[in-house]
């Protein structure tokens, strides 16, 4: 019977905010990394995808957490496969985590959707180019929404960004991770103090690129419910996300 994935990490000093809280950006990067080591392990990684000349990029990103990992905790994240479309697939995550004082439980849930991306036409590709990948499903849900369509916003511009050498990655376009950075730098330090980070869910729409410039869009839609949007100085929409408070 084919079981998840797992990897523990050990949450340093480097890994937390002014709160000792582990970022979501790390968080992001945790989940992603596990995808990514399952993915090399199935022989369906980044490197193996660009031998083809393809590779895969996220589509849809949704994070939702009960409560949030400390210094000298240990995280465990487990991913598998969970659909295989013609165009997307999604992987599902579940994190357990563990305290210093023992304590331990499962603490948040991820769903990730992916694209194949032709790296010659910058277009996604029929997921027939990697058919290997149906073999690795594995048939188990997770109890939070997944990541869903995100409604379009005029809000009021919170900053601006421009696209540099360390916001580039390995297919050549900004770092999915650049995306969360954006948003999440939009609130205050006394914001996160009042506040804990319960959901958070990204729309990737467009590839940022080096050189790219652009703003920030944010708006409060209800209560502890942000909207935001990253859109180019030539009025291109490249992402759009969500996050969801509640107050201490």
């Amino acid at each position: 019977m084919k079981q998840p994935a797992k990897l523990e990490y050990k949450i340093e000093t480097g890994h937390v905010d002014f709160q000792r809280n582990i970022t979501p950006i790390v968080l992001a990067d945790m989940i992603a990394a596990t995808a990514g080591k399952n993915a090399d392990d199935q022989g369906l990684g980044l490197l193996d995808l660009q031998a083809k000349n393809c590779s895969w990029v996220i589509s849809r990103f949704a994070m939702e957490m009960d409560s949030i990992p400390t210094v000298g905790d240990k995280l465990t994240v487990e991913t598998w496969v969970r659909e295989v479309g013609s165009v997307f697939t999604t992987r599902n995550f579940r994190l357990t985590n563990e305290s210093e004082n023992g304590d331990s439980g499962v603490i948040g849930y991820a769903n990730i959707t992916w694209a194949v991306l032709d790296l010659d036409t910058r277009r996604s590709m029929p997921m027939d180019k990697v058919p290997e990948i149906g073999g690795f499903i594995i048939e188990q849900d997770i109890p939070i929404e997944l990541a869903s369509r995100i409604p379009d916003i005029e809000g009021e511009v919170a900053s601006g960004f421009e696209v540099k050498y360390s916001d580039i990655d390995l297919n050549q376009h900004t770092n999915f991770l650049k995306y969360i950075e954006a948003t999440c730098n939009v609130l205050s330090l006394d914001f996160y103090a009042k506040r804990t980070l319960k959901r958070v869910e990204i729309n990737f729409l467009r590839e940022l690129n080096f050189g790219d410039k652009g703003s920030v869009y944010y708006e409060e839609v209800e209560k502890n419910v942000f909207l935001f949007k990253l859109e180019t100085d030539d009025g291109v929409t490249v992402s759009r996300s969500r996050m969801v408070f509640e107050n201490r």
